[in-house]
């Protein structure tokens, strides 16, 4: 099956894949336990794609916001990763 909200560009596909990967691992945990493997999964994938194509290394902070801007949008996902490769490219 096609996800729609996929990215088709990187630094921005990988970040939404290690997501996704991760929030297939909800079901069995605490909101608090997979909002946290989350979040650093994102981050870690996101300093591994900085230094892969020369951006800033994002802080924990830009993920959190990239985050919250995306919160309630049905490509939720997809916002969160082009919100990272924004904080990225500043």
């Amino acid at each position: 099956m096609s996800d729609i909200f996929r990215p088709t560009t990187e630094p921005a596909r990988s970040i939404y894949d290690v997501f996704q990967n991760e929030a297939r691992k909800r079901k069995g945990r605490t909101v608090g336990q997979w909002q946290s493997a989350e979040l650093a999964a994102v981050y870690f994938q996101s300093v591994v794609q900085a230094s892969k194509f020369g951006l800033k290394i994002p802080s924990i902070q830009d993920i959190e916001t990239a985050e919250r801007c995306a919160s309630g949008h049905t490509d939720y996902g997809s916002k969160w990763a082009y919100g990272v490769v924004d904080a990225m490219k500043k």
